[in-house]
């Protein structure tokens, strides 16, 4: 299978997005992810980045695998709750202007107001929703286990069986298991088991979990990566 390696572009935040392309494209990096606020900072106007994001891939011969919408599906009224759908669907007609055709989405966040037994009827409905629109746009949604709510991998293939379409699948973040409190021994299990539902991979190591938790240069935490 041909193997696509990329950077995402939060982790070298203190770049411009010219300077990233560009150290990019003299490192042989080919791929990159961005967040939406990259190209869509303000989701209640109509204005975008799309074009001048556009011209730099074109210049530095640089591709997108992918872009974090940073959705969140846990909304207390239908209001905010349909806002996310919309900024999903938005952005899944989007991307097509910039040559690729898959997003991150997540499930959302806790909050007060929103009981831990609705979360995944609420992630579904959202997912769903969003997934029907991607459906039709031809893109490909990626559920991040992120945060304290779809880090739970059993929640995570619950909604992507549910939803049960080929649109819908996952980013595997190899460290974002460790840090919800999963055990290292327990991680290959778990990759093993969302490996089929996987779009896109996040390769991090790093040692303990939420407080303790560490980041670390690949092969230098407990992370069994190569198992």
């Amino acid at each position: 299978m041909d193997k696509k390696i990329g950077v995402i572009k939060y982790n070298i935040s203190d770049f411009t997005m010219e300077q990233l392309f560009r150290w990019c494209n003299e490192n042989n990096v080919e791929y990159v992810e961005l967040q939406r606020s990259d190209v869509w900072e303000d989701i209640t106007k109509s204005e975008n980045r799309i074009k001048d994001v556009s011209k730099l891939l074109q210049k530095y011969s640089i591709k997108i695998s992918q872009i974090s919408t940073g959705s969140d599906f846990l909304q207390k009224t239908e209001d905010t709750f349909q806002k996310q759908v919309w900024m999903v669907g938005e952005m899944c007609k989007m991307v097509k202007d910039l040559g690729f055709n898959q997003l991150r989405i997540d499930g959302g966040w806790p909050k007060e107001g929103i009981e831990e037994k609705d979360y995944r009827e609420l992630i579904i409905k959202g997912v769903s929703a969003v997934v029907e629109i991607a459906e039709k746009e031809g893109v490909y949604l990626a559920l991040d286990n992120h945060g304290v709510v779809t880090n739970n991998y059993v929640l995570l293939l619950d909604v992507i069986k549910t939803v049960n379409s080929k649109h819908l699948g996952t980013n595997l973040d190899t460290m974002n298991y460790r840090w919800y409190g999963y055990k290292v021994e327990e991680l290959v299990n778990i990759y093993k088991k969302v490996a089929p539902y996987t779009f896109h991979t996040h390769i991090k190591d790093g040692t303990g979990s939420r407080e303790t938790y560490k980041g670390t240069a690949l092969g230098e935490g407990e992370i069994p990566l190569l198992d």
